[in-house]
C-alpha cells in the first residue's frame, strides 16, 4: 500500500474488519517457561487494597489495575495461575486474551467533482441517509457537546471533517504495546489513531464537512484501546470503558470483539510437541460483564459489534467447533462453550449489519437472542463488479504512520464496525434530546422505534429492526 504523508485521498478498503479471538502464546505456555500477561478478577466488585500483595504472593506483577470492576492484569512465569486461584478473595484467573481486527486496505483514485460541505455524504453515503431517512432526522436534532459518545478503538485523529466534535481521549495502551513498538510510550494523552479504524467509526458518529455523521453536532472522545496492527488485551479494553464512564461519555461504541470460552483451551507447541493447558477465558468474561455493570450504573449505555464471522453466536458449541477448525491448524484445542464479547454480554446493545438492499450483510453474526438491532454496515456481495465498493460504507479516515507522518483522506469500509457506530450514534441523539433518560429508557427508545425489517417482531438477524434515527426522535 502506497504513502501519502499529508495529502487527502481516498482509501479504499478491500475487505471488511473481521474480529478474531486470540490468545498470545509465550514459549513454554501457561503452566512453565518465560513471563507472560494474565487477567485476575477479584471476588468483591471492586479491588481489594492489598491485591498487589496477593499478586506478588503469587509470583507475579501488577502491570495493570482497574480497581471500578475488581480486575488486575499481571505479569508472571508459568505457575502463576494455580498459585492465584489457591489466594483468598480471587475468584478466577487466566492467560490474558488478545483481540485483534484484520484489515487489508489498497488506495484508489481521489475523489472527483464538487468538494464542498456535504458532498460525499450526498454522493455517497447511502448508510447514513438510510438511519437518518435522508437527513430528516437532522430537522429534529444533530446533537450537541453536552452528549459524549466514547469511542473505543485505535484511537482517532483531528481530520478536518471531526476535528469540532473531537474533545480529546486518553490513550490505554502502556508502553510498548505487546513489546515491540517503540513509537508507543505508554503516554496517556496519545490518542492518535495509527491505524484509522477508529476514526471512521467516530466519522460516522459525528462528521460534519465532506462526510457526514449520523449526528453530525454530537461530541466524540477517544479511547485508544487497539494498537497500530488493530490488536489489545481484554484488560485495555475494560479499562477504556471504566474511563470513559469516569469522563463522563453517555454511550460507549465499541466496534471490537472476540470470542471467550467457557471451557479450556490446549496450544501443542509445534516445534517440541509439549502441550500447555492454557485455562480458559472466565476472567475476561467477568471483567466485561462487570465493566458493562459499572456503565450502566453510571448512566452510559454499551453498544457493541456482533462480530463478522457470520455466525449464529447463540449456539455457543458451534462457535467453538468453528474456533476449532480455525485455530487448530496452529495448535490449538478448545473445549466448551464460547461466548461472543463483549456483545454477548447482558446489558449491551448488540449491533448485527447490513447493506443497501436490507439484508443481513455476508459476514455479520446472528442469533436469537443475541442481536438488539440492525444499522447498515456494508457488503461487498458485488465484487469484483467495477464500483463493487460504493455498497460499502464511506467516512473520514486517517492514522499516524510509524515515521511520523499522517494519511488524512477518506476510506470505505464494511462491517459490524460501521453498524456499530450508527447505533451508538442514535443512542446518544435520544440522550441528548431527553436528558434525564437512562440507559435502560434510551435502550427502550431504540427498540421500540426500530424499522422491522424482518419476521415481525425481534428476530435472529436484526433484533428489533433497523435503527432509524427519525423516529427515534420523534418524528412520524
Amino acid at each position: 500500500m502506497r504513502r501519502f504523508g499529508n495529502r487527502l485521498g481516498v482509501l479504499l478498503v478491500v475487505l471488511a474488519v473481521v474480529l478474531t479471538w486470540c490468545v498470545p502464546v509465550a514459549a513454554g505456555g501457561a503452566e512453565a517457561g518465560p513471563e507472560r500477561l494474565y487477567t485476575v478478577v477479584f471476588t468483591g466488585p471492586e479491588l481489594p487494597a492489598d491485591a498487589a500483595e496477593v499478586i506478588a504472593a503469587a509470583g507475579g506483577e501488577v502491570v495493570l489495575a482497574v480497581p471500578e470492576v475488581g480486575m488486575v492484569q499481571a505479569k508472571a512465569p508459568g505457575g502463576f495461575v494455580g498459585r492465584v486461584l489457591a489466594s483468598p478473595g480471587v475468584l478466577t484467573a487466566g492467560p490474558s486474551v488478545a483481540l485483534s481486527l484484520d484489515l487489508p486496505a489498497v488506495e484508489v483514485a481521489e475523489t472527483e467533482g464538487i468538494v464542498g460541505p456535504a458532498d460525499l455524504y450526498n454522493r455517497y453515503q447511502w448508510d447514513i441517509k438510510r438511519v437518518t431517512r435522508n437527513g430528516a432526522s437532522f430537522g429534529l436534532g444533530t446533537g450537541s457537546h453536552d452528549v459524549v459518545v466514547g469511542v473505543l478503538d485505535t484511537g482517532c485523529y483531528p481530520h478536518p471533517d471531526l476535528a469540532r466534535n473531537l474533545l480529546g481521549g486518553r490513550n490505554l495502551i502502556p508502553a510498548l504495546g505487546f513489546g515491540n513498538d517503540p513509537t508507543e510510550t505508554g503516554d496517556p494523552s496519545d490518542y492518535l489513531d495509527r491505524h484509522g479504524h477508529g476514526t471512521h467509526c467516530a466519522g460516522t458518529i459525528a462528521a460534519n464537512g465532506r462526510c457526514l455523521g449520523v449526528g453530525p453536532d454530537l461530541g466524540v472522545r477517544a479511547y485508544r484501546v487497539l494498537t497500530r496492527e488493530g490488536s489489545g488485551y481484554t484488560a485495555w479494553i475494560v479499562a477504556g470503558m471504566v474511563a470513559a464512564v469516569d469522563d463522563g461519555c453517555r454511550v460507549l461504541s465499541m466496534s471490537l470483539g472476540g470470542y471467550c470460552v467457557r471451557g479450556q483451551v490446549w496450544w501443542t507447541d509445534p516445534e517440541t510437541g509439549v502441550t500447555h493447558k492454557l485455562g480458559n477465558d472466565i476472567p475476561d468474561l467477568w471483567a466485561y460483564r462487570r465493566a458493562v455493570e459499572y456503565a450502566v450504573r453510571h448512566g452510559a449505555l454499551v453498544v457493541a459489534a456482533a462480530g463478522n464471522d457470520a455466525w449464529n453466536c447463540t449456539r455457543q458449541h458451534e462457535v467453538t467447533e468453528r474456533l476449532n477448525e480455525e485455530y487448530g491448524p496452529l495448535g490449538y484445542t478448545i473445549v466448551g462453550a464460547s461466548l461472543e464479547v463483549p456483545g454477548g454480554v447482558a446489558g449491551v446493545v448488540t449491533v448485527s449489519a447490513t447493506g443497501p438492499d436490507d439484508l443481513l450483510s455476508s459476514y455479520s453474526n446472528y442469533g436469537p437472542s443475541f442481536i438488539d438491532l440492525a444499522a447498515p454496515g456494508g457488503d461487498f456481495k458485488l465484487y469484483p463488479q467495477p464500483g463493487w465498493w460504493y455498497d460499502m460504507c464511506l467516512n473520514c479516515y486517517a492514522r499516524v504512520n510509524p515515521d511520523g507522518s499522517a494519511f488524512v483522506g477518506w476510506a470505505w469500509m464494511a462491517g459490524t464496525s460501521m453498524a456499530t457506530p450508527k447505533v451508538a450514534g442514535v443512542a446518544a441523539l435520544v440522550a441528548a434530546a431527553h436528558p434525564d433518560y437512562d440507559p435502560a429508557r434510551v435502550r427502550r427508545v431504540l427498540f421500540t422505534t426500530a424499522e422491522d425489517i424482518g419476521k415481525k417482531g425481534a428476530d435472529w438477524f436484526y433484533g428489533y429492526g433497523l435503527v432509524d434515527a427519525y423516529a427515534a426522535l420523534g418524528g412520524r
